[in-house]
């Protein structure tokens, strides 16, 4: 019985092998990336929306928030950081502290045809006093 040609099954099943694990590593690199994209945008939504103060409250020594503008200051600083097609954000306030949600699309790359991509959402929330 002859040996011959068996090798290069073993090295075709490796090379598949090979293309998955380089291909599954590349996705969770982009994963990782649009993750902590998302969370940059939440943080920074978080911040501008600490920022927005109540003067009325800060003219008597309290630190407190406006919350309709904070909502609105976070959401728009989470949008416009580096903005993606298909992002949201949704921003809570209440006078001491705002919340901003940024969820965007994950699309897959090399490995589409076995993988549906599934949205991103990172919370992030910031107080006057700590920012």
């Amino acid at each position: 019985m002859s040996d011959r040609g068996t090798v290069l099954p073993v090295l075709a099943l490796l090379m598949v092998g090979g293309a998955l694990a380089v291909a599954l590593s590349v996705e969770l690199g982009r994963a990782g990336a649009a993750w902590r994209e998302a969370a940059f945008a939440a943080d920074a939504g978080a911040e501008a929306g600490a920022a927005r103060l109540d003067p009325g409250a800060v003219y008597t020594g309290r630190i407190r928030l406006d919350p309709a503008a904070a909502e609105r200051a976070a959401e728009e600083t989470a949008l416009d950081y580096r903005p993606r097609v298909g992002r949201r954000a949704t921003a809570s306030a209440t006078t001491i502290r705002v919340c901003v949600t940024v969820t965007q699309p994950f699309p897959p790359g090399l490995l589409a045809p076995f993988v549906h991509g599934r949205p991103i959402a990172v919370s992030a929330c910031a107080t006057p006093e700590r920012g």
